[in-house]
């Protein structure tokens, strides 16, 4: 039962993203700027909730661009804090920065583009340099307030880093961040 749940709203997620990819996307705007929130999953810690904003520059009539990210969440971890008393970090912030470049194959489409780029994280005062892919989709809002300025999108990220505690081995960590925003084009 559970599991036919799940597989209604993904058939129901996968439709409507169908369904609204078929409008003609933002290709005569070279940057745009994105307020995003959603979820931020650090391995080992659980998962917040995530604020981000980016900014997009396109080139090559939107099949590329270059983005600059910064984003907020937290470390709290309430099975951390259950099990045990030792607190790993200075602070439960977390803070990461991203440079990606991207391919959209076809912008107007069905298909997510591509990503792949570096980020900083700052975990609690522990700096980390990482790798990230991912993938996301831009959906124009052709026509909203009377502008073809406006979109929303979604971004899936995995920020692959190697993590150390306490003097122990190190090991790689996946720290994965959903996020839907919206989008303005300028």
């Amino acid at each position: 039962m559970k599991e036919c749940k799940r597989l209604m709203v993904v058939m129901l997620f996968a439709v409507l993203l169908l369904q609204s990819s078929s409008a003609q996307a933002q290709l005569r705007y070279e940057s745009s700027l994105t307020f995003a929130a959603g979820a931020y999953a650090a391995s080992g810690f659980g998962t917040n909730h995530y604020l981000g904003a980016r900014y997009n520059y396109f080139f090559l009539g939107g099949k590329y661009f270059v983005e600059a990210s910064l984003g907020i969440s937290s470390l709290r971890s309430r099975v951390l804090e259950s099990v045990s008393k030792l607190q790993l970090f200075e602070s439960q912030r977390l803070y990461s920065y991203e440079f990606v470049v991207a391919y959209d194959a076809n912008p107007a489409g069905y298909l997510p583009y591509l990503d792949v780029g570096v980020a900083g994280i700052n975990q609690g005062g522990q700096t980390s340099f990482a790798g990230v892919v991912g993938l996301g989709k831009r959906i124009p809002l052709t026509g909203f307030l009377g502008s073809n300025q406006f979109g929303v999108r979604y971004d899936i990220r995995d920020q692959i880093f190697s993590q150390k505690f306490n003097n122990t081995d190190s090991f790689i960590s996946h720290n994965i961040a959903f996020t839907v925003g919206f989008q303005l084009y300028f």
